[in-house]
């Protein structure tokens, strides 16, 4: 009896392992076209006026002896088409904004109570490419207010890949994998409802310890935006200072 007992706890146990290692498509169902569930994603983004994204962002970081670290922050987007938005990013540290409002981009550090400004193209996707590739802004999440999310992160791809479905946070999802030639990108696109991403994950390929940025989302997409929301007016004692424009 306990030789049978046993004889099924290994057969059970053998084939969760083969379960857990199958990919994920065969496991979880059929195997969905990658570029075509990116472009929905892509269009839905597109197509809200008004939003608020709200996640939690972890990101690695090297100490000096080498041992990875990941650091934590919460991250809040307002958004408002065609020509406003305000992201927060916010750690046990320090607070950062960054502004596009009235043809203007402005960034403001708390900690040090400076702040930048520039003149960008009107438009949120004209400014979003502007602040990235003219003062070179890092900042993953402003993918989300450009006009072709999709065609960005296709740019430099080298290979794309839908891994089935994916259980976060009690939902299910379709992850879609991007192979670029400097980072791995990874993207949980809701399987029901609204197309929109829960989650992103980006790898470095060629950093010591492949560091990573991941950030898990919350869409509010019918929002009541907070007073001046897209307003920036320097704190008393703020002193501006110049963009270094990026190479």
């Amino acid at each position: 009896m306990l030789d049978r007992i046993h004889s099924t706890i290994v057969a059970l146990f053998a084939a969760l392992v083969i379960a857990i290692g199958a990919p994920a498509s065969n496991a979880l169902g059929q195997e969905l076209d990658p570029r075509e569930l990116l472009n929905s994603m892509s269009a839905e983004v597109a197509g809200l006026e008004r939003f608020i994204l709200r996640g939690e962002a972890y990101q690695d970081a090297r100490l000096r002896a080498g041992q990875i670290i990941q650091n934590s922050s919460q991250v809040t987007m307002y958004a408002s088409k065609p020509d406003a938005m305000h992201l927060v990013r916010r750690d046990a540290e320090d607070t950062k904004d960054l502004y596009f409002s009235d043809g203007l981009v402005s960034i403001y550090t708390k900690s040090v109570n400076l702040y930048a400004q520039a003149e960008v193209p009107e438009g949120l996707g004209a400014a979003v490419d502007f602040a990235i590739n003219e003062i070179g802004i890092d900042a993953p999440l402003l993918d989300f207010v450009s006009n072709d999310m999709s065609e960005n992160l296709l740019a430099d791809a080298q290979e794309l890949r839908h891994l089935g479905k994916s259980l976060l946070r009690g939902k299910l999802y379709e992850q879609v994998t991007i192979r670029n030639s400097e980072v791995d990108i990874q993207l949980w696109i809701a399987a029901e409802g609204r197309p929109l991403p829960g989650k992103l994950l980006i790898s470095s390929k060629w950093e010591g310890g492949s560091p990573r940025f991941i950030v898990h989302m919350n869409w509010d997409t019918d929002p009541e935006f907070p007073d001046d929301v897209f307003n920036f007016d320097p704190p008393e004692g703020a002193t501006e200072v110049q963009f270094v424009t990026a190479p």
